[in-house]
């Protein structure tokens, strides 16, 4: 009996052994929908967290050391007509009216969100000069406007920032808690 027992008891050990990992957790879902600003993020980009998704307010910033950023989203309400060089020229004016303010200039997008627009701009604030960029295009239900305003620290080379605000609008979508 005792052999009986420990044949069984090596049998089951080797099993054991030989058995595969279970798989790996699928990951975590980095989704973000803000139902009032009728918009959902597919993911939440690398390197940002959200800080803010309440009422009509999502809020993101950049993660790391030595890293400041906020991302914050805009929408209109519903409108006749979105027209986004008026947009960009608000843009400027407001740039331009803030302390050592100094407008970088905009250009024109095309992709799969159709045309949109970025607007840069640098201005002294609490004894620092910060910059921000916005992207303007028109919001994924197409009969309003959406602003995707992003504020960091100033640099020689803003290259980086704006690609990474590129990288928040390729995970915009339509909430469907909105149409």
């Amino acid at each position: 009996m005792k052999i009986r027992m420990m044949i069984v008891l090596t049998l089951v050990l080797t099993a054991l052994s030989c058995a595969e990992p279970p798989p790996p957790p699928p990951p975590a879902d980095t989704s973000v929908e803000n139902v009032d600003l009728g918009i959902k993020l597919a993911s939440v980009p690398e390197g940002m967290e959200t800080t803010v998704n309440e009422g009509g307010s999502l809020e993101l910033r950049t993660t790391g050391e030595g890293v400041d950023g906020l991302v914050w989203f805009v929408a209109s309400p519903d409108l006749h007509a979105v027209n986004l060089v008026a947009a960009v020229a608000d843009h400027q004016a407001q740039i331009e009216s803030l302390a050592d303010g100094e407008y970088k200039g905009s250009q024109e997008l095309q992709g799969d969100f159709g045309v949109a627009f970025y607007s840069r701009g640098r201005f002294s604030e609490a004894e620092a000069t910060v910059e921000e960029t916005v992207l303007f295009l028109i919001h994924p239900t197409a009969n309003r406007q959406l602003e995707i305003h992003y504020r960091y620290p100033a640099a020689d080379d803003s290259a980086a920032r704006v690609e990474q605000l590129i990288g928040v609008l390729a995970e915009v979508e339509q909430s469907l808690g909105r149409g």
